[in-house]
């Protein structure tokens, strides 16, 4: 590889199904030698997307250690079985095809044929057991041989300081060691339940104050698959998916197929036509359109807008992701302004269910928020108490608590309550809050969402408003104010189960 020109770099790149970064490679001028020279800082300037990143440094990697690796493979191959040394094909490298070693295991092979000519059982289960034992010490190997990716700076400040993260922060370490893992598993998007173990217990032991109570660990390993999960989700045609659903049959996709194609083979045909995988161009702009249209309508096809906003995301999220402005964003995915929708998204994103854990956390917590000292003579407070003398119902006392409890929960914290709901006021910041009326009047109270001072949605009650008021920051991408933190950093806490608040 030393020796090799720009051409035969590109060559080994289509070659390792890395042929989008042969233009890149070409324009540099990439040879063999600068190949092997490359450092973490230059590969991610050459190559934009993590997963080759670490695909490409694998590879070097590999190639730099080849002669060690070669070496003590064939070590544990000798002590393993010194009676059948030929049958070891399937845990070197390929490279041991071509010398005389498959010469002599083709010899091997033919000896042990009968006078019928039927291979003896025996050695192909000895093959299969020697195969076995190559997939051990390559998990073994790969146990000893990982250590910790190199943090961002950020990160490390935070974690040097021995200070808990918060949610974004968590995120932000869980991508890099998603993309380190990557790297070990040569590009595969599939670890193995002691792979998961294997990351976390290296991650808690480099910094043991992670391990919250005790209950780190399950912690940090279920937000590691889903991370694994979400990345996973858009690569329907990747190779190793391919794989997987051929060595499992696919048998649930293929049988309501079979089944439903005998009835209606036509509308099969047609179904798998309007939902490709990849959508570009044209068929975006499609898509598009429909959700428009249907937006304006008054009675609303939900599961094919459902079907649209999935084939969509991946470009409503890169929009978000540039910081488009949110008008345009809302102009073209206009059911983000609907609650189910946002509610929806927020769960593409985050794998939670956040209406549910709202319900349950103003359901806890609401009795405990109204009897605190701190908010005894909060004007909400007053307002409440001299509401509850009028009504004797009991639904109408626990919605109007709940109202209660959802609105003082600034105060408890000490935060702006300006920058979390504007009551019987007009809304005056531009990053998300609630308007709300008549909070405690059953009758005429009225929620709703605003971002940039514009209405994005009208709520039902606190308790849909309090669940978008969360998700909005995080569909929209949209830091949260200083003055306003320690109250999100609370119901998010309990939303995502990361610790006790």
């Amino acid at each position: 590889m030393e020796n090799w020109s720009v051409d035969e770099v590109c060559n080994w790149l289509r070659q390792r199904n890395l042929g989008e970064l042969v233009p890149k490679f070409r324009e540099e001028e990439v040879s063999g030698a600068a190949l092997l020279a490359l450092n973490d800082r230059m590969v991610q300037q050459l190559v934009k997307k993590i997963g080759h990143q670490a695909v490409l440094m694998d590879l070097i990697s590999k190639y730099q250690q080849q002669k060690s690796g070669l070496g003590s493979l064939m070590y544990c191959c000798e002590t393993a079985s010194p009676r059948f040394p030929e049958v070891i094909s399937g845990a070197t490298d390929r490279q041991m095809l071509n010398s005389s070693g498959a010469v002599e295991q083709k010899k091997h092979l033919c000896s042990t044929e009968n006078e019928e000519g039927l291979i003896d059982h025996r050695v192909l289960k000895q093959k299969k057991n020697l195969k076995s034992l190559f997939a051990r010490y390559k998990t073994l190997q790969w146990t000893s041989s990982y250590a910790l990716p190199d943090f961002p700076y950020d990160v490390k400040c935070i974690l040097a300081e021995k200070k808990c993260p918060d949610h974004s922060m968590r995120i932000r370490i869980i991508e890099f060691l998603q993309a380190d893992m990557t790297k070990y598993l040569e590009g595969s998007l599939y670890p193995n339940s002691q792979q998961y173990n294997i990351v976390v217990n290296a991650l808690l032991q480099a910094y043991p104050f992670l391990d919250e109570d005790g209950n780190g660990f399950l912690l940090w390993k279920r937000a590691l698959k889903d991370r694994f999960k979400y990345v996973r989700r858009p690569i329907e045609d990747d190779e190793q998916v391919l794989r997987n659903k051929c060595k499992f049959g696919h048998r649930r996709g293929q049988t309501r197929k079979s089944s439903f194609a005998e009835n209606k083979p036509d509308e099969v045909q047609v179904q798998v036509e309007e939902e490709p995988i990849h959508l570009e161009g044209r068929a975006m702009d499609v898509h598009i359109k429909w959700l428009k249209q249907e937006y304006m309508k008054t009675q609303r096809n939900w599961k094919e807008v459902d079907n649209r906003m999935n084939v969509t995301i991946e470009i409503r999220r890169k929009m978000i992701s540039d910081k488009a402005p949110l008008k345009d964003v809302l102009r073209l995915f206009p059911f983000l302004r609907c609650p189910y929708q946002l509610f929806r998204e927020f769960q593409l994103l985050t794998h939670m269910d956040i209406y549910k854990k709202t319900v349950e956390i103003l359901e806890i917590y609401s009795e405990n928020i109204l009897s605190l000292y701190v908010v005894r003579n909060n004007p909400i407070n007053v307002m409440l108490q001299e509401n509850l003398k009028r009504h004797t119902e009991e639904d109408i006392l626990k919605y109007m608590k709940t109202t209660a409890a959802c609105l003082l929960l600034p105060d408890v914290f000490g935060d702006d309550s300006s920058l979390f709901a504007a009551v019987n006021e007009e809304v005056k910041v531009v990053t998300p809050v609630l308007e709300v009326k008549n909070p405690f009047n059953v009758n005429s109270c009225e929620f709703a969402l605003y971002v940039e001072r514009e209405e994005i949605a009208q709520l039902d009650d606190c308790t849909m408003a309090l669940a978008a008021l969360v998700a909005a920051f995080h569909v929209f991408d949209i830091p949260c104010p200083k003055r306003i933190h320690r109250t999100l950093n609370f119901l998010e806490s309990l939303v995502f189960e990361v610790r006790s608040p």
